[in-house]
């Protein structure tokens, strides 16, 4: 079960920053392959992996923007304090999208570090919202994997894992 922890949390980490390696995928593969793991902790481990690659872009993103001309670093310093005066809606947008994926994950990733996002509202916003969707994800991929397919149900005693 370590060796797919493991690989769970490499692979989600990996995922975002490279945004065709599909983490969904992988955090329902690891929901499915593996029913001793409990729900919570796939989704706990696929947050680690998820939240460690999106705060790196995000402290890229914050770090670029003293290497630009001054006339984009005024911009963007405008755009700043409008996130900054909006601190709840920057924070909601980040929860949003790191929850259902509009917008992009990603992209919000780096606009929150680029507009100057604090780091711990980034972290608690985003890690909030990804333990939320891979959360349900995993919980989903079980019941429909025992429900609907059966996988379970020649396995004794992990039928009863499943619903953790």
């Amino acid at each position: 079960m370590s060796e797919i922890l493991i690989g769970l949390l490499v692979g989600t980490a990996v995922s975002g920053l490279i945004p065709v390696v599909n983490a969904e995928v992988l955090v329902m593969g690891a929901a499915l392959a593996a029913p001793g793991i409990g729900v919570p902790l796939v989704a706990l481990v696929s947050t680690v992996g998820q939240m460690a690659s999106k705060t790196l872009l995000f402290g890229a993103a914050r770090w670029a923007p003293h290497r630009l001309p001054a006339r984009a670093r005024a911009m963007l310093g405008r755009a700043s304090q409008g996130v900054t005066s909006r601190g709840r809606a920057a924070t909601s947008l980040v929860f949003t999208s790191a929850a259902i994926g509009l917008p992009p994950f990603f992209g919000v990733s780096l606009a929150a570090g680029a507009l100057g996002m604090r780091t711990r509202s980034f972290l608690l916003s985003g890690g909030a919202g990804r333990l939320l969707r891979f959360g349900a994800l995993a919980w989903a991929a079980r019941n429909v994997g025992e429900g609907v397919f059966g996988l379970f149900a020649s396995q004794p005693g992990l039928s009863a894992a499943v619903g953790g």
